[in-house]
């Protein structure tokens, strides 16, 4: 069963597969009981997890929580079975109840990476600069196109590893490249390390998720490089009314209201999926825009300096530069 009651069925790692993902790496010993592993998630849920490796085979319980008490478990060879002793005898408890597991960091690590399109050379096997606390994802490309270095850290909110890793930043890390460390932890104050590394928590993230990626890399590239704004911006985007189209730092007038619906509309789907290539003439009927000899993309571009900015070919469109 879900959070809400309801089974889930996984095809990949949910928002809220993450988010239990998320607390089980807060817990102390990074650690789930596989009986409550179940009852957040059900079957589907926790075969997703075990299956893709998120977690492993942890230590077997030596204690039973029956509803009432916390009750010492031993092994019966005349049962064939773990049991606790209660008023009325023997009470068996199965192997699966006793079972729990380990979060795998290096799978974490990998997930984040992939989120983030760490490159391969930038990937590198010995990650773990703190024991269990703080790793090194790679550095990646963000939707703006700027490099950052990117890490991740549990427990962030407690004092004593938030003090490990200001250490660690202050005297081990050399790259030049704008730092930003990734956190299980939910709630996080202050939202930068002494050093000027961005900080943010992953739960926090996931509640922004969109089609593109299961966390949200334009509010990433927003909290990174431009902390004044609190409105995050896709690389490509434009205006409401589509009169003015940014691309980057750089920015386009547009002219004529066809036009400048067609962008509008062009910015909306590259926010939803940057590598989507959109039929012209479903543009025209989405836009309302009567199908005629001028309404051809040659046509209604031809004079403007937008042409080179959107890429044409058999019938689709899409911006060149994203």
């Amino acid at each position: 069963m879900g959070l809400d009651g309801k089974n889930i069925e996984v095809t990949k790692l949910s928002v809220q597969i993450c988010k239990l993902l998320m607390g089980i790496v807060e817990q102390y010993e990074a650690n789930i009981a596989n009986r409550v592993l179940l009852s957040e998630l059900g079957d589907e849920g926790a075969k997703s997890l075990l299956k893709e490796n998120f977690l492993t085979k942890g230590r077997d319980l030596e204690h039973y929580w029956n509803g009432d008490d916390d009750k010492n478990v031993e092994w019966y060879d005349h049962l064939n079975s773990f049991a606790y002793l209660s008023l009325g005898g023997l009470v068996e408890v199965s192997e699966d109840d006793l079972k729990t597991y380990d979060v795998n960091f290096s799978k974490i690590v990998e997930f984040l990476a992939d989120e983030f399109d760490v490159s391969r050379s930038s990937r590198t096997k010995n990650n773990e600069h703190i024991e269990n606390f703080l790793y090194f994802v790679g550095d990646a490309r963000l939707s703006n196109k700027k490099m950052i270095s990117v890490y991740f850290a549990r427990r962030l909110s407690g004092s004593e590893v938030s003090k490990k890793v200001d250490e660690f930043f202050l005297k081990q890390s050399t790259t030049k490249l704008k730092k930003l460390i990734l956190t299980s932890s939910p709630n996080i104050y202050p939202e930068t390390t002494k050093t000027g590394a961005s900080i943010i928590s992953i739960p926090k993230l996931l509640e922004m998720a969109n089609g593109k990626k299961l966390l949200n890399l334009d509010y990433v590239a927003n909290v990174v490089f431009n902390k004044n704004n609190e409105d995050p911006k896709p690389y490509i985007h434009c205006t409401e009314d589509g009169s003015l189209l940014f691309i980057g730092e750089k920015s386009w007038s547009v002219g004529g209201s066809k036009k400048r619906q067609i962008i509008k509309l062009m910015c909306d789907h590259y926010a939803e999926n940057p590598q989507e290539q959109l039929k012209w003439d479903e543009l025209l009927i989405e836009a309302d825009i009567d199908e005629s000899t001028t309404s051809r993309f040659r046509d209604m571009f031809k004079d403007s300096k937008l042409k080179e900015l959107i890429a044409h070919k058999d019938g689709y469109v899409w911006f060149a530069d994203r």
